[in-house]
């Protein structure tokens, strides 16, 4: 019986390793979050301005700056995860997770040179 047991563990242990449940092969939520973080790291140093230029703000782009800031800093990944008081701080977010969100779908579909 237990050599039994012992054979059905390395048969399963054996089929996970083929179908990438725990092989070496990056999977789709590895890459992603890989793609998500080159974005971010790629947004560390730009402003809301930068991003979306100042044509987006009627009265200066305080506001915007510090929604842009503000999802930087908190991590914020999904436009719907920005609230506030202010309509300019919500659209500084939101212009931030927007532009994190589309720069990680352009890195999945085009991994670094690191990856390939």
């Amino acid at each position: 019986m237990k050599q039994l047991l012992g054979v059905i563990g390395i048969l399963m242990l054996a089929a996970c390793g083929a179908n990438g449940g725990s092989g070496s092969q990056p999977t789709e939520a590895h890459d992603y979050e890989a793609a998500s973080e080159r974005a971010s790291e790629q947004l560390a140093d730009q402003t809301y301005q930068e991003v979306a230029g100042s044509a987006e703000c009627t009265e200066g782009c305080e506001g915007h700056d510090a929604g842009f800031e503000w999802a930087k800093e908190n991590g914020i990944t999904d436009p719907s995860e920005c609230s506030g008081d202010s309509q300019s701080f919500i659209e500084g977010c939101q212009s931030y997770a927007s532009t994190l969100e589309t720069k990680t779908e352009e890195e999945v579909e085009e991994p670094s040179e690191e990856e390939t």
